[in-house]
C-alpha cells in the first residue's frame, strides 16, 4: 500500500522543524501538548487543491499550507519572536527541497511572516509555508 503522499509530507515537514536551533517546544497537531510560560511553536497543516496538470493520468501534486505559530509572552516586545519567525524562513527557505518515501516535497515561495497579533495572554506571529509535493501514482 503506497503511503499518502499528504501524511510524507506532513512527517517530512515536521522532521525538520524539529531541526530548528535553539530548540523550542512545539505543539503538532493531534498531540496533547501543555504550553510552557515562555516561548512556544504551534504548527497547523492547511490541505489546499491540489494541482492537476495533464502531463500524464498518474501525476498530480499537492499543496499544502504549513503554518507555524510563534506563541511568545507579552510586554516582552516583538524582537525576539521576529527572530525565530526569520530563523523559521530560512529553514524553510525558498528552492529547498526534502524527500519522504517515494515523494520529493518542495519550497517553491519564500515563506511568508505575517505581522504580529495578541490572543489571550500570547503575541503570535504566524509563517506561513508554501509545500508542494509531487505524486507519481
Amino acid at each position: 500500500m503506497m503511503t499518502s503522499p499528504i501524511i510524507n509530507l506532513k512527517k517530512a515537514a515536521e522532521r525538520k522543524l524539529s531541526t530548528l536551533s535553539p530548540s523550542i517546544p512545539t505543539a503538532y497537531e493531534g498531540f496533547e501538548f501543555i504550553a510552557p510560560s515562555s516561548m512556544y511553536l504551534r504548527t497547523q497543516f492547511v490541505i489546499q487543491l491540489p494541482d492537476d496538470p495533464t502531463i500524464g493520468s498518474n501525476y498530480y501534486r499537492e499543496r499544502i499550507l504549513f503554518q507555524v505559530f510563534i506563541c511568545d509572552e507579552l510586554n516582552k516586545g516583538t524582537v525576539g519572536a521576529y527572530a525565530v519567525a526569520e530563523s523559521i524562513r530560512s529553514l524553510f527557505s525558498k528552492g529547498m527541497t526534502m524527500q519522504e518515501s517515494t515523494n520529493n516535497i518542495y519550497v517553491l515561495n519564500t515563506p511568508q511572516i505575517s505581522g504580529s497579533m495578541v490572543t489571550n495572554s500570547r503575541l503570535i506571529i504566524p509563517v506561513m509555508i508554501n509545500l508542494v509535493v509531487e505524486v507519481f501514482e
